[in-house]
């Protein structure tokens, strides 16, 4: 096997630790997940600064430096590094769809994440939260239901992700990398001292570019480039003793093509839709895709679209008192998102239509392509009270947050079009309300034994107005206007509202000071939600009509899916955190195991082969959302290291996770062409992922200089997929060399590879569904190399 060889050279730490223990670097990471001088990973994750090992939660935390080694350049690379963690973008570049501990994200726009992305302490919505790492100060990943200390109630876990904050140091850097497809990257930072020891600015940016990956065979620019600008300002006020405020404006912006989608199969003969015809060319189509990797059909696309615009400001203000500490985080945050992708991974067919000349001979038929348009904003605040007594701490806190359309909003899903008639544009304007309290504890019975309690109580409300409104996204006052007048046109508001309980409880033992056992069980929730627009067409509400062609003329019912009710996870969960010494050598040996219970969970229903084309309250974004299934999930989780000398870490971190569909439970509505049992049920986590990774300082110093290796191997299991199919696993492996401080200057250069062995592999799915005539997956990244200069002073 290729990578036989490689993997007995790699027995290695998972990424958290990829530095030897006692030589991460203090200097290159921020207060969220830095290293003390005694090489501790100091970690936020119960919102107090605490040695990684002291924290009971199953956490990886990576510093500045360990997300460089790894080539870490947007959110979506710590996959690689963090097992048990999926990052995908399902429906386009902007839908992200993130899984931890079996539990996933539905790429439905709206609907709040399993798991949230935090950025500067500031909860990001799923579309737009694939960051990119320009000046990051560290990343951490908690695993499990999160809500008792901060912000959002989760199901699976957070991505907690700080930036770098202004110092009252002048210092900064520059950097630049060169590589394949004519990628070129541009990114610095720059940090000023205002006034000593009250106000500091850090200013700090980043510019990509990168040709298409992706060819078009049937005409087209191409798929899969970059053409990302970014940047941060960040200013540090600390005018009395005790005050301290943070503020950050971000700007991002990307104008790029879609991804290229890949034809995976045809499921069966077109014949089905009357269309029989046209199955000679989808299997021409084939035959041209499996040839090809890295090409894909344009369909009359052009290329597609990939346009996103995002802009935020936020405030993190604490004053702290004696023991008590004061907290309020602001953040207000406008995205805008523009896609067009050829979802059913086609060129433009074509039906003979038998006519004399000068009639046409054949008219075009597209099989799916997929557009839409978002423009929203969201507020969120939150304000804490923290207490530190020694022995007994706790925070308590308010968390708001008000999101809603900026703008024109909505999708358009053409499909089964005959003439290349496209498919109505049908507006959604989505309002989602959520205010909850919480608060925790933690109290010391012994000097080795500590109680932790927590509570929270949240309650959600969301509504939204949509449906078809002229041949163009209309806004929300429009679409409110429209309807106002109680026509049953497909225009109309919905709403729902739901509370719910969540807590934690758990027990610390500090075995020694090296070694910490813990046991805790929470309850997380994720709140009700909607299927937009208002079902109230025959098309969608079980009339008779015969453009019903899939469902033998009878539309489907779809009025019991239109809400959905709230989702509970309940958990186990045993660790053990130990640090050890062997002589010189130092090592580290995490293990946390877990049970779930998942109740009401949400499952992805396309409606794109029963909804016939032009219906005017087709689902947003071809799809809905239904609570049917009742899952049990159990996993192991491990981080294993050791530092034998100074200069050298083996690590391996790993992740099995174990989801079984107890019950499905099915509403009324759905014709019978749909099964929906449990094999259909998604499972969004691999059985077994794993990250071995080696870190190296050579013993030889060039010019003064270090020579460090860092590589990582990834191997994942059958992951992620769509209705009960997962796409297969894959192995990758990623290196880079790097020559840090030549002649004892600021300067260091560096040459990486990622995907070493040319894995060919997929890394999301599109449409993987039984009744649709064809399959459409995204092929991952190919081989890609890069070389890097950095100046820092």
């Amino acid at each position: 096997m290729k990578f036989g060889i490689l993997k007995l050279a790699l027995l290695s730490t998972g990424a958290t630790l990829a530095t030897p223990l006692w030589a991460q670097d203090a200097t290159s990471v921020a207060p969220q997940a830095e290293s003390s001088s005694s090489g501790d990973i100091v970690v936020t994750a119960r919102r107090r600064e605490e040695r990684l090992q002291d924290v009971s939660v199953s956490i990886s935390a990576f510093s500045a430096a360990s997300l460089e080694r790894s080539t870490v350049q947007t959110v979506s690379d710590v996959k690689t590094i963090a097992p048990g963690f999926t990052f995908s973008s399902e429906g386009g570049k902007d839908n992200v769809a993130l899984t931890l501990r079996g539990i996933g994200q539905l790429p439905l726009g709206e609907v709040t994440p399993g798991v949230v992305i935090y950025l500067n302490d500031t909860p990001l919505p799923a579309v737009g939260s694939n960051v990119p790492t320009y000046d990051i100060g560290s990343i951490q990943v908690l695993k499990g239901p999160q809500g008792t200390l901060f912000g959002r109630n989760t199901l699976g876990g957070a991505v907690v992700i700080g930036s770098q904050r202004p110092s009252y140091e002048f210092e900064g850097y520059v950097e630049g990398t060169y590589g394949s497809f004519d990628y070129r990257e541009l990114e610095g930072a720059i940090n000023v001292p205002i006034v000593a020891d009250k106000v500091a600015f850090r200013a700090a940016g980043q510019v990509r570019r990168q040709d298409p990956r992706t060819i078009a065979f049937d005409g087209g620019p191409g798929f899969d480039n970059i053409k990302q600008d970014a940047f941060r300002l960040s200013l540090l006020l600390e005018p009395v003793e005790g005050l301290k405020s943070t503020t950050i404006y971000e700007y991002f912006k990307s104008d790029e093509l879609a991804g290229g989608l890949y034809l995976l199969r045809q499921n069966f003969s077109l014949a089905a839709f009357g269309l029989g015809v046209l199955d000679p060319q989808a299997q021409q189509a084939l035959e041209t895709q499996r040839a090809n990797r890295r090409g894909s059909f344009d369909g009359g696309i052009n290329g597609g679209r990939s346009s996103r615009k995002m802009t935020s400001i936020t405030n993190d203000t604490s004053f702290s008192f004696g023991d008590l500490t004061l907290r309020n985080i602001f953040g207000f945050r406008k995205n805008f998102s523009n896609q067009l992708i050829n979802t059913g991974a086609l060129q433009n067919l074509s039906i003979p239509t038998g006519l004399p000349a000068p009639l046409p001979a054949a008219v075009p038929f597209t099989l799916f392509h997929a557009a839409s348009v978002l423009d929203r904003q969201y507020l969120t605040n939150e304000t804490q009270l923290l207490g530190d007594f020694g022995s007994f701490n706790f925070i308590t806190g308010v968390f708001y947050n008000n999101d809603k359309s900026a703008g024109p909003t909505g999708s358009q899903f053409t499909a089964f079009s005959v003439g290349g008639v496209p498919a109505p544009a049908v507006s959604a304007h989505v309002r989602n309300k959520n205010f909850a309290v919480y608060g925790q504890i933690g109290y010391e019975i012994t000097d080795k034994l500590k109680l932790n309690l927590g509570a929270r109580y949240s309650w959600d409300k969301v509504s939204a107005c949509g449906g078809t409104i002229g041949t163009s996204y209309v806004d929300e006052d429009t679409c409110l206007a429209t309807a106002a007048l109680g026509l049953a046109d497909g225009v109309g508001t919905v709403s729902n509202k739901g509370e719910e309980p969540s807590w934690t409880i758990g027990l610390d033992y500090k075995a020694t000071p090296d070694w910490l056992l813990y046991i805790s069980s929470r309850r997380g929730y994720r709140g009700v939600n909607i299927n937009t627009p208002l079902f109230e067409t025959p098309f969608t509400t079980g009339g008779v009509d015969p453009s019903c062609v899939a469902t033998g003329g009878v539309c489907p019912d779809l009025r019991a899916f239109q809400k959905t009710g709230e989702e509970r996870i309940t958990d186990v969960e045993l660790g053990s955190k130990y640090d050890y010494h062997v002589g010189e050598a130092r090592g580290r040996l995490n293990i946390a195991a877990y049970y779930s219970k998942y109740k009401n969970a949400l499952q992805f229903l396309n409606t794109q082969t029963i909804i016939p084309n032009g219906t005017p309250d087709s689902p947003t974004n071809g799809s809905l959302a239904a609570n049917v299934a009742n899952l049990r999930i159990w996993g192991v989780e491990l981080e294993a290291s050791i530092s034998p000398t100074r200069n050298f870490t083996v690590s391996f971190n790993a992740a099995y996770t174990d989801v079984k569909v107890e019950s499905v439970n099915v509403p009324n509505g759905l014709p019978a062409s749909v099964t929906l049992g449990k094999a259909q049920i998604n499972t969004y986590s691999p059985k077994f992922s794993g990250t071995a990774s080696v870190s190296w300082i050579l013993p030889i110093k060039p010019a003064d200089g270090d020579l460090a290796f860092n590589s990582d191997l990834f191997m994942t299991d059958d992951f992620g997929g769509q209705n009960g199919e997962k796409l297969p696993g894959y192995k990758l492996v990623n290196a880079r060399l790097d020559w840090r401080g030549i002649g004892g200057t600021g300067l260091d250069l560096g040459v990486f590879v990622k995907n070493v062995f040319k894995e060919e592999y997929f890394s999301a799915s599109s449409v993987l569904l039984s009744s649709f005539p064809l399959s459409s997956v995204y092929a991952g990244e190919p081989r890609t190399w890069g070389v890097s200069a950095k100046y820092s002073f």
